[in-house]
């Protein structure tokens, strides 16, 4: 069985989603670091489609390390890109309402 067969029967979406993930955790500070300080302004619809934009080339440059891990495998790529794009808005979005949670402490304090 050629490898790429193999990998295409053995990956689960399981390991699709800790690929994901792990992508995202990389990620996620230079994503937070091109983020606007307006983005806390922003009404959760527009402030998902904000991070999804930064994020985009902050994916792409780890993409092309898991692409070479996994060799030409463009859907098993796309997955993993869906998935990680969607963890890096969840993780930044939480990160925006924690930020401004402690800060509306701070200011009624």
């Amino acid at each position: 069985m050629l490898f790429a067969n193999w990998l295409r029967v053995s990956t689960t979406p399981r390991r699709i989603a800790a690929w994901a993930i792990e992508i995202a955790q990389r990620c996620q500070a230079d994503v937070a670091a091109l983020l606007s300080p307006d983005a806390r302004n922003m009404s959760l619809t527009e402030a998902r489609g904000y991070i999804r934009a930064r994020a985009a080339a902050a994916i792409d440059q780890e993409m092309l390390l898991l692409a070479k891990h996994l060799g030409a495998n463009p859907i098993l790529e796309l997955a993993v890109r869906c998935e990680a794009t969607d963890e890096i808005v969840r993780m930044t979005v939480g990160d925006l309402i924690k930020t401004s949670r402690s800060q509306a402490i701070r200011n009624a304090a």
